[in-house]
């Protein structure tokens, strides 16, 4: 079994980077750690079926094969999976867009690199590889990339979340979706 999982306090680049990994693993099933910031848990509450994720605790830990972590590399920020990372037979892929640090949890596969936001690491291989995306799904990881790039305006905006997101308007956005999301995410953050 493979399982794609994320940091607790789930934020939308965490979410979008669940649903990017999926395409790149497409046998995967989405867990979510814990906890979720209020305007994520609105969102699963309208739009869920994009994600059919199992809770941790309806996963067998001994079945799992592969754990493949996105927007995180910190033990103490995945809950219940954090007791896979050390088991054998358990091979740990991650893909993050946060500096590294000492305690980073260590992945035989994935990728690492400082860009805006993790969902544009995946949307640049899904990109390559020439896989197909909904247009609700572009615009989940749309979400996902103006959540941690601050609509593309914060300084660690890179020329990689720039393409990513160009890519995925071109893949027909859901602008309707959009805004009915920004609502939302204003709504709970007015500043």
């Amino acid at each position: 079994m493979e399982i794609i999982t994320t940091h607790t306090g789930t934020d939308f680049d965490a979410l979008a980077s669940m649903v990017a990994a999926r395409k790149l693993y497409p046998e995967a099933k989405l867990s979510l750690p814990g906890s979720v910031a209020k305007e994520v848990k609105q969102f699963i509450c309208l739009y869920g079926s994009l994600l059919k994720d199992i809770p941790p605790e309806d996963i067998d830990l001994d079945k799992v094969k592969r754990l493949i972590l996105v927007d995180t590399r910190w033990l103490n920020r995945i809950g219940t999976f954090s007791q896979l990372i050390s088991r054998k037979g358990v091979e740990i892929h991650i893909y993050d867009h946060h500096p590294p640090h000492p305690e980073d949890i260590e992945g035989e596969g994935g990728i690492c690199q400082e860009v805006g936001a993790t969902t544009s690491l995946l949307v640049s291989l899904i990109r390559k590889r020439r896989i197909s995306i909904s247009p609700a799904e572009a615009t989940l990881l749309l979400l996902g990339i103006y959540e941690d790039t601050g609509s593309l305006s914060f300084t660690s905006t890179t020329p990689l979340d720039l393409e990513a997101a160009a890519y995925l308007l071109s893949q027909g956005v859901l602008p309707s979706l959009m805004k009915s999301i920004q609502k939302i995410r204003t709504r709970n953050n007015p500043y």
